[in-house]
């Protein structure tokens, strides 16, 4: 499969995904691998600002909430950051960003932070620098030709000792045109080795009968942790 017959994704491609309710990609618990590994993105830490890039309505965000840390969102569709609240009772206030960047969507305890806004156009000067990151369903969901923006961009709102947690899927990419996209793991190594320390925690076999629907024989999700190089 040529590089152009890849899926090609947009902020409206996703808006238009929640506007027709497809979003298989919605989990309705929380990520087994995000529960399992827990404990290494948090390290020992309290109250750190943890980033969920291309968030939606994640359950995992509840989950980091309720630990006692401060979660910041990014997402192109609003009616999932509304559902997100409204599904879990949480009251929140929402506010326009200045030159029309999007919105904010904020809990009343000003502990989750909801950008409703082009990941591309989100910057530090919003949110300061994120002590971790987890990214579930972000990677897989940029288009190939931007992943090098796309590490730029999250190397960039990075504290020192920021610990960021990818999962990512692999399959035959050839059967299968995305999204989500496959990242292998020399794909994965080729766009962070060079910044980052990788440890590759877990690979676990996902397949299900969706994916067998979209022509694969076999779907793995690879979960790394990457911490900046000194």
């Amino acid at each position: 499969m040529a590089e152009n017959q890849f899926t090609e994704v947009s902020p409206e491609f996703w808006q238009k995904r929640w506007e027709e309710r497809k979003i298989g990609f919605h989990r309705s618990h929380v990520d087994s691998l995000l529960e399992k590994h827990l404990d290494k993105l948090v390290d020992g830490r309290q109250n750190i600002k943890v980033f969920f890039p291309l968030c939606g309505k994640t359950l995992d965000m509840k989950c980091l909430w309720e630990h006692g840390h401060t979660v910041v969102g990014v997402e192109a569709a609003r009616p999932a950051l509304e559902e997100f609240f409204e599904e879990h009772s949480i009251k929140y206030t929402a506010s326009d960003l200045p030159d029309g960047l999007g919105s904010l969507l904020t809990s009343e305890d000003g502990r989750i932070k909801l950008y409703c806004c082009d990941l591309f156009k989100f910057n530090s000067d919003l949110e300061g620098s994120m002590n971790a990151v987890w990214d579930r369903g972000s990677l897989v969901a940029i288009n190939r030709e931007d992943r090098q923006r796309y590490v730029k961009l999250i190397t960039s709102l990075l504290a020192p000792d920021c610990r960021y947690l990818v999962e990512t899927l692999e399959f035959d990419e050839t059967k299968f045109p995305g999204p989500p996209f496959c990242v292998s793991e020399q794909q994965f190594y080729d766009l962070f080795g060079e910044k980052f320390n990788i440890m590759k925690l877990d690979r676990k076999d996902s397949l299900e009968e969706k994916h067998r629907s979209w022509g694969l024989d076999s779907l793995y999700e690879n979960l790394y942790l990457t911490t900046l190089k000194n």
